[in-house]
Order: structure tokens, then sequence, then C-alpha cells
């Protein structure tokens, strides 16, 4: 079997594995408590803060076979296959590669259609900012008028870029950069559970060179095992 590399080994399942944002986790967890789920969200901030984790988590909390659920179980079908990126109904959509007007049409034209297993039909579309001026019309006239089956959930990097006309129609919610100190208490337990010695102080190096990041602390660490094992 290849090797797994610790940021997707060890990405959030859960809201509460979504390290620094609870801001953001909590108010999730409370609207699907609640039934007050917004037809699309935009999560904002630096890379690797949990954006898409968070995406793929609501995701699987809306169509959980014991949801909505703010926890959802992560072995019934639907939280096993949009985990592993399987699922039907759920589209992760790189906008930097799809960023022209046709990409979005033949998105409203697929979302007419009811979702085939799940409950709803989740569109996480990454880095949305890099859509063209002419996409973000046509994906406008779908957030008017969603139908109540489909959910958007935007992540970027730069929501300056976005028109005002998109981002009003959104809740929107801003994931800080990490504090060191906690990017360094998850790495204490990732390599617990790998059974990877490191000294506090190298666990300290890589949170306070990760700025913020829990992805890039995960990525540098990788690195410090291989050139330790060398």
């Amino acid at each position: 079997m290849s090797y797994l590399v610790l940021a997707r080994k060890w990405r959030p399942q859960v809201f509460e594995d979504v390290v620094g944002q609870e801001h953001v986790t909590r108010t999730l967890q409370n609207a699907i408590k609640t039934g007050r789920v917004a037809h699309a969200y935009l999560f904002t901030g630096a890379r690797g803060v949990g954006k898409t984790s968070a995406a793929r988590i609501l995701a699987k909390a809306l169509n959980c076979i014991n949801g909505p659920t703010p926890v959802p179980c992560n072995t019934c079908e639907a939280c096993r296959e949009i985990a592993g990126g399987s699922s039907m109904d759920v589209f992760e959509i790189d906008g930097a590669s799809n960023t022209g007007v046709d990409d979005i049409r033949e998105l409203r034209e697929n979302i007419k259609f009811p979702p085939i297993k799940c409950r709803y039909r989740i569109y996480i579309i990454d880095e949305v900012h890099m859509l063209s001026t002419n996409a973000f019309n046509a994906l406008l006239k779908t957030l008017e008028e969603p139908p109540p089956h489909v959910i958007f959930v935007f992540a970027t990097t730069d929501p300056q870029k976005i028109p005002v006309t998109i981002l009003s129609r959104c809740q929107e919610f801003d994931f800080k950069r990490i504090p060191a100190l906690l990017i360094q208490e998850r790495l204490k337990g990732i390599a617990e559970s790998e059974k990877i010695k490191i000294t506090d102080r190298g666990l300290h190096i890589i949170a306070r060179e990760a700025d913020g990041g829990m992805r890039d602390a995960q990525s540098i660490l990788d690195q410090v095992i291989s050139f330790a094992s060398a």
C-alpha cells in the first residue's frame, strides 16, 4: 500500500477535530440542530486552516444516515463515500480549473436533478474567487433561486475578488490562522499515535514555521520524520 501523508491521514472527520475554528464549527453545528442550514456558505481564510475539511464534514453531517446531525457517524455509506471522495451527490470543484461560464452552466443544468443517494446535492467549490465574471453571473442566477436539495459551500483565500452580489447571498465564515500552541498540541497527538519520538522544542519550531496552517505543519512534520529516518 502506498504511503498516506499525515495531512490526509489525520484530516478532520468531525467538527470537533477542526482545530482553532470553534467560532465556525459551533455555529454550523447549531444550524444543523435547529434546522437553519443555509443554501450557500462562504469559507474564507488562509490555506490549510480547515476550510475544505469543514465543508466535507458539513456534507457528511447533512447526509449521514443518522442526520442531519451535528456529529456524522463516519461509518454509514454516505459518510464513507463523502470522506473518500466517491459520493455521487457531493462534488468538489476546483475553481481555478473550472473558471469558465460553460462550466457553471453545466453545473446549473445538473443541479436540477434530485440527489441519487443522499438528502442533498452539495457543491464544494474551492478557490471560488478564480471564477470569471461571466461564470459568477451565471452562478448568481442559481443562488437567487436554489433548488431545496442543493447546498453550495465556497472556499477562498481571497474573498475580496468575489462580487458583492455573490457575497450577499452567502453566509460567510472567516477561518482564523491557528495559534502555534494549538498546532503544537495537535502535532504531539499525531506523533504519539504514529509512535514518532520528537521533542516539544521540535514540535514548537514546526508549529511556528507553519504560520497558522495545520496542513503546512503536518507536511513539515512529514519531512522532518523522513529526514530523521535517513
